[in-house]
């Protein structure tokens, strides 16, 4: 990263700002969010307070912009806009989750998003579905993609580096980085679903606590 140098002090001061601008850079942009990211993975949470999703390990976190995302107006939804808030993808797969399931698990998820309160305004919640499947969703953002037999199909090469596919029916959780780290089962059950709604939102509001992005 280039800076303007300042007239008239030497190169060694200029220097010297450059540097401290780049770590602050880091401390208010970029720390905050490893640094949740790192708690989660490193187990720094007491036992008592554990996460309710399945986090998924370092070998098995996949980037966002593995996939490509297009909204129902035809626009692709870019990796810029993935990585500035939490994010909350629910790839399904109509074949598998009919219109029961997808309705208690939209449902759900709106309850979730609801109990936030103001911290609902730090992420993100989309549907994502196979390239032309009709769905009735009026209560989240949608975009469409091309599925496989597993989910969602990833790019040919992939940031990531892993090429796989972004399984269907799970809910998960992306980091403002674009890390794809947790997920929850989706509920097939009404009433598994306000405990699973309570789980989610403890486990979120735990990791915005480390986090000022978003």
């Amino acid at each position: 990263m280039d800076f303007e140098e300042v007239k008239g002090e030497s190169p060694e001061i200029n220097k010297r700002k450059n540097r401290l601008t780049l770590i602050a850079l880091f401390v208010l942009f970029i720390f905050p969010v490893a640094l949740a990211y790192l708690a989660y993975f490193n187990g720094w949470f007491a036992a008592a307070s554990k996460n309710h999703g399945e986090l998924l390990v370092e070998q098995d976190v996949l980037d966002i912009e593995d996939f490509t995302f297009v909204r129902e107006d035809g626009t692709t939804i870019t990796g810029k806009e993935f990585e500035t808030i939490y994010w909350w993808v629910m790839p399904i797969d109509p074949a598998r989750c009919d219109v029961e399931c997808l309705d208690l698990n939209l449902y759900m998820l709106n309850q979730t998003y609801v109990g936030l309160g103001k911290e609902s305004s730090r992420l993100n919640p989309l549907l994502v579905v196979p390239n032309g499947a009709d769905v009735d969703n009026k209560q989240f953002p949608m975009a469409f993609s091309e599925f496989s037999n597993s989910g969602v199909k990833a790019l040919p090469e992939t940031r990531s580096g892993l090429g796989k596919d972004l399984e269907a029916n799970y809910i998960y959780l992306v980091d403002p980085l674009g890390n794809i780290f947790m997920r929850y089962k989706l509920v097939d059950d009404r009433e598994k679903a306000p405990k699973t709604s309570k789980d989610m939102r403890e486990d979120l509001k735990r990791l915005l606590k480390f986090s000022r992005l978003g």
